[in-house]
């Protein structure tokens, strides 16, 4: 009879742990990618504005609207910056959710090896006692066999 692992119920807390770190690192990795996708798109829109601008410049352009392109321009420019540290802090929380999981997962990894350690010393005695009966049986055989014999 099997003898139940008695840390089965730390291996399946850290199993579940495992699973809700991988769940974490998997949204960590899919915001930093919005962040990222976000980012590219402001530079492109910037890239574009500033084409609109050199090529309004080219027709003659009032103050007033030159202004409005640079404020416009210069807003953007810190939409960007500060997008560029959203992006940084992104990476930065991905990164510790990754340690985060890796560590989850060596534990996991400990603790089966302590179940399968187990499993194999269950199966070793098993099989030392199955010996051990198929022994006893060969003795009252070979007893029976040699007193029928006389």
């Amino acid at each position: 009879m099997a003898v139940h692992f008695h840390l089965q119920p730390l291996l399946d807390l850290a199993m579940q742990r495992s699973d809700d770190a991988a769940q974490a690192l998997m949204r960590f990795k899919q915001v930093w990618q919005e962040a990222e996708l976000k980012q590219g798109q402001l530079e492109t829109y910037l890239a574009e504005y500033r084409n609109r601008l050199q090529g309004n410049t080219q027709g003659g352009l009032s103050i007033d609207l030159w202004r409005d392109y640079q404020a416009f321009i210069s807003k953007l420019e810190i939409a960007i910056k500060a997008q560029e540290e959203e992006v940084e802090r992104c990476r930065v929380r991905w990164e510790q959710s990754q340690l985060e999981w890796q560590a989850r997962e060596r534990e996991v990894k400990a603790y089966d090896t302590l179940r399968e350690r187990h499993v194999s010393a269950q199966q070793a005695n098993e099989e030392k006692q199955e010996q051990r009966q198929q022994d006893e049986f060969a003795r009252t055989q070979h007893r029976n066999r040699s007193v029928s014999e006389d």
